[in-house]
């Protein structure tokens, strides 16, 4: 029997890794600060979950960087008067105005579903959007889709997108198929041997978490190098028989900010795209 459907409201952001690949500039500044254009990567994120219509924002950060995270969100700080006509900075004030942000330091051992965990208490018996604050979608509003297929299925939803054979064993690869027009997962193999998988549908840091899998999450045992990892709360559900499904992209660009490859090519692209593209809610 289907469960009755309650309304996402709420996103928690994992923002606390340590962002190795990017040293030096990482010492200083958290990889979800890095700017992409002249937005920071965290910003086009919330940006798309304020256009999404998500009403509350949960980021979770290392303890070292709290105070930069707090600055940036501050309300109080208005930008320069010469821009007070500016599309960005008007975007901003817009999405500060409409969302709660909340943030929390993380504890514990870095797993990336730590910071999930950490959040379950203010996330409560309800669904939420889980994204990583690195990964960032230019052209599409992924946060969006992932609501279009929660609405038709009332069931988790992992965000995806098709890479190159020859990336295939960097990245948690989704097997499945086509259930009136929605993609089910029936496999998900963390970075796959060739020989393991055909598929190339990659999954990344956006999700939509149902109530049972962050039940599944806060009992599943340590994983690798003992810390807690979301796709094995995907995995065991998989198991069980509980249906999962993904959400491939379908006109949008996905880039991860804690890799300098992926973060340059998403400043090329932020560079392309003019300023009213910036996502603001109506």
């Amino acid at each position: 029997m289907m469960t009755r459907q309650q309304e996402v409201t709420t996103a928690v952001v994992a923002a606390a890794g340590s962002a190795t690949r990017m040293w030096p500039a990482s010492k200083a500044i958290p990889k979800e600060l890095f700017p992409v254009g002249r937005i920071p990567a965290i910003l086009h994120l919330v940006a798309e979950f304020a256009a999404a219509g998500i009403k509350r924002v949960i980021l979770v950060v290392a303890p070292k960087y709290l105070d930069l995270f707090r600055s940036f969100f501050d309300r109080s700080l208005s930008p320069p008067p010469r821009l007070s006509d500016d599309p960005i900075a008007r975007g901003f004030d817009q999405i500060l105005a409409c969302l709660e942000i909340t943030l929390l330091p993380q504890l514990g051992s870095y797993g990336n579903a730590t910071p999930l965990i950490t959040a379950a208490g203010h996330v409560g018996a309800a669904p939420c959007v889980y994204a990583f604050g690195d990964d960032i979608v230019f052209g599409e509003n992924v946060t969006g889709g992932l609501l279009s297929i929660y609405a038709l299925r009332n069931r988790s939803v992992m965000a995806a997108q098709e890479v190159d054979d020859s990336k295939r064993s960097s990245f948690g690869i989704i097997e499945g198929y086509l259930d009136d027009g929605t993609f089910l997962v029936t496999r998900l193999i963390e970075k796959p041997t060739a020989t393991q998988t055909t598929s190339n549908l990659a999954a990344f840091g956006r999700y939509i978490v149902t109530p049972d899998l962050l039940n599944t999450l806060l009992h599943v045992p340590p994983g690798r190098d003992g810390e807690i990892w979301f796709v094995d709360g995907i995995i065991q559900q998989i198991r069980e028989g509980k249906e999962i499904c993904a959400f491939p992209l379908t006109k949008g660009k996905w880039y991860t900010v804690g890799d300098p490859d992926s973060y340059t090519r998403a400043v090329v692209a932020a560079a392309a795209s003019p300023p009213s593209s910036f996502a603001v809610p109506l």
